[in-house]
């Protein structure tokens, strides 16, 4: 068992700022026609490149937008139109895990502001809410099985925080790979599968982002392919808006430094993984040398915690993964229509040769459809092939 990756892994913070005219219209204008074309269009604004939804999001935000063209790196930026009487606080954003693992909180919080004032908005620091933070730790342990039961709050006044109803089990084929504890707005713990969500979700970036740390501690790699070389087990620890605010005061960036490790001790003490004992008092057993792990490693100093990975690496093969996972829809396709057709294997390399040329044929002459299309295409995978603001 050792420790792979701890640090921030999600942050959404509100200004009480608002975007100008020049930068609403381009939103507008972006948002008509992704609403017109069904796929999000670009925008860019004194270096700033964001691909804006066709819709937006509760709590009164118009546009939607993505600095890190739907991959993992950059935030999800939410803006109110110019003139909004709900409330203040006209811009949100929500930091992806990607930038938080490998540039690290102050780096990140630099980023925002240098967006915040390129898009010609006068960020005065100390006026920001933050209304949520995820910190998380990673932990290869092939042997590990988490059991519900294991997990114990002491003390009569935690009993409700780990109740039924606060209590939230995944699994699938007699495996649990997920507990979760307590629930927005107030705090959760949430211990589960990582190798598990990662396949599901192919999240494929952290496998170079874990190995990464462990080339640097001289340790073997992960192999992704066996589950018993690669086990990965995430604790993470998430503080929401009302536990933040209500329970510590904390609203502000400094707010934030002085008081998170607070947060978590108090969190990781109430809440506990543990190893049984005897002791019908479930209270006394003991904190399991995971649990040890993760409190040592998220009660630190975390502001500049992060692993140092280069982006164009991670470029390279996300470039090569989605490029073969076209190839192999094209060759499905392919194989699909000729069985389609009624075509015998022995006039398969005939007619895939024949459905090469229909399609050079339909792209060559470039109709306005045609152009709209590879258009959308290079929107789409934008991310992937341009250098980003990020």
């Amino acid at each position: 068992m050792h420790l792979i990756r701890a640090g921030f892994d999600g942050l959404d913070i509100s200004y009480p700022l608002t975007i100008g005219p020049e930068v609403a219209e381009k939103l507008e204008n972006a948002r008509r026609i992704a609403e017109l074309e069904k796929h999000d269009s670009q925008i860019i604004h004194n270096g700033v490149r964001m691909l804006v939804a066709g819709s937006g999001a509760p709590g009164g935000y118009a546009f939607r937008c993505d600095s890190g063209y739907r991959g993992p790196d950059g935030e999800i930026w939410f803006f109110k139109r110019p003139g909004s009487l709900s409330d203040p606080w006209g811009i949100r954003v929500s930091c992806r895990a990607y930038g938080l693992a490998t540039r690290g909180l102050a780096a990140t919080r630099a980023k925002i502001e240098e967006r915040l004032q390129k898009l010609g908005l006068e960020y005065v620091p100390g006026t920001e809410s933050i209304g949520r933070v995820d910190v998380a730790c990673d932990i290869v342990d092939p042997v590990f099985v988490l059991d519900r039961s294991h997990i114990v709050a002491p003390g009569q006044s935690r009993v409700m925080e780990i109740s039924d109803s606060e209590v939230r089990v995944v699994g699938r084929s007699g495996r649990v790979e997920s507990v979760t504890i307590g629930k927005n707005p107030n705090r959760q713990i949430i211990l589960y599968d990582k190798r598990a969500e990662v396949c599901a979700k192919l999240s494929h970036y952290w496998w170079p982002i874990w190995d990464e740390f462990l080339t640097q501690k001289g340790l073997p790699t992960l192999d992704m392919r066996t589950r018993a070389k690669s086990a990965v087990w995430r604790i993470e620890v998430r503080a929401y808006k009302r536990h933040l605010s209500d329970k510590w005061e904390v609203r502000t960036w400094s707010d934030l430094h002085a008081k998170l490790p607070d947060i978590v001790h108090t969190a990781m003490c109430d809440i506990r993984l543990t190893v049984p004992q005897a002791d019908s008092n479930r209270a006394r057993w003991p904190d399991h040398p995971m649990w040890l792990m993760a409190y040592e490693a998220l009660t630190q100093d975390l502001s500049d915690l992060h692993i140092p990975f280069d982006a164009e690496v991670y470029k390279e093969v996300n470039l090569e993964r989605r490029d073969k996972m076209l190839a192999r829809q094209i060759n499905g396709a392919i194989l699909s229509r000729a069985a389609l057709n009624g075509i015998g294997d022995d006039r398969l390399r005939a007619y895939v040769q024949r459905c090469a040329n229909e399609v050079s044929r339909e792209l060559w002459f470039m109709t306005d459809e045609t152009k709209a299309r590879i258009a959308r295409a290079r929107s789409k995978y934008a991310g992937v092939l341009l250098e980003q603001d990020a």
